[in-house]
């Protein structure tokens, strides 16, 4: 029987993207945590356990919804792209605000030099896993790394205000991963995209990209 059937029927948000677990790497992205909450004062802010790549969000699914969903549609195009696409070599573009009229939250884009994630990854999962289920458009596919989320700060209310330099490191993606968020406090009615959650890697759907 497969480890995910085991889990309980609590729900979780399912995205494919990967975790950013270098030390290096995730050091560079808190370093920058820090500067914003400082420099700008943030109020009634939090941020997750880990930084990950966001390539598409799958839903807000219990475990055995997210189980039937890859083996019935995303483990083949999973499959079919990481055994055409090697590692990826990426940059951080720009930061990106959104406020959804209960919290901020603050975003970098991420951007590789063969736009493999925007020309081809990204809108090759929207187009064939996630159009035809949810019948929603979307627009922009760069992905982005989650940086904090905040109720308040009287700095910012558009992104030109964040005047903290973009940085300027590279890192790499090994994989695409399927990626669960749990949020971290229970409140009353369905958890939002902005609450503060933990992410981990469902182990059993990592698809290492080509040397």
């Amino acid at each position: 029987m497969d480890n995910i059937i085991k889990y309980n029927n609590d729900k979780h948000h399912f995205f494919i993207g990967t975790i950013i677990d270098n030390n290096n790497d995730a050091g560079v992205l808190k370093r920058i945590q820090k500067k914003i909450v400082k420099k700008y004062k943030l109020r009634g802010y939090h941020i997750n356990n880990k930084f990950y790549v966001n390539c598409i969000y799958i839903g807000y699914l219990d475990d055995i919804t997210a189980h039937k969903y890859m083996n019935n549609i995303l483990n083949n195009l999973l499959k079919e792209l990481t055994t055409r696409i090697k590692k990826i070599n990426c940059n951080y573009l720009e930061y990106k605000l959104n406020f959804d009229k209960l919290f901020y939250k603050i975003s970098l884009t991420v951007k590789d030099n063969e736009n493999n994630l925007e020309n081809i990854i990204v809108p090759f999962l929207h187009d064939n896993a996630i159009l035809p289920v949810y019948n929603k458009k979307r627009t922009d596919f760069n992905p982005s790394v989650e940086l904090i989320y905040f109720k308040e700060s009287k700095y910012i209310k558009k992104k030109e205000d964040i005047k903290i330099m973009v940085p300027i490191e590279n890192f790499k993606l090994n994989n695409l991963s399927l990626i669960r968020g749990t949020s971290v406090k229970r409140r009353i009615g369905n958890p939002s995209l902005h609450d503060q959650m933990f992410l981990e890697v469902v182990e059993k759907y990592i698809f290492p990209l080509d040397d």
